[in-house]
């Protein structure tokens, strides 16, 4: 029996991978939750805003995208990315 050490992965290697699974979990997360919840009120403001002649109030949309970004963090590897 031959053991093919080409296809064994480090630590290293299956924590990026774990990481890379969380990441892509929570970001999936957020795109639902924006595409449902925070999207439709920026919208609506949009519209409103231009059918009236006025500038848009994004209050409620930001409050929506915060409220999404609080309830699904990005994983602390991957913040670190963003500073």
């Amino acid at each position: 029996m031959n053991i093919d050490f080409s296809k064994m992965k480090t630590v290293d290697q299956l924590l990026a991978d774990k990481a890379q699974i969380d990441l892509d979990a929570v970001l999936s997360n957020r795109r639902t939750a924006y595409l449902s919840e925070s999207d439709p009120l920026r919208l609506e403001a949009d519209y409103d805003a231009l059918s009236q002649g006025l500038e848009p109030d994004y209050s409620a949309w930001l409050a929506s995208v915060a409220a999404i970004k609080a309830r699904f963090p990005l994983p602390v590897s991957a913040e670190a990315l963003d500073a």
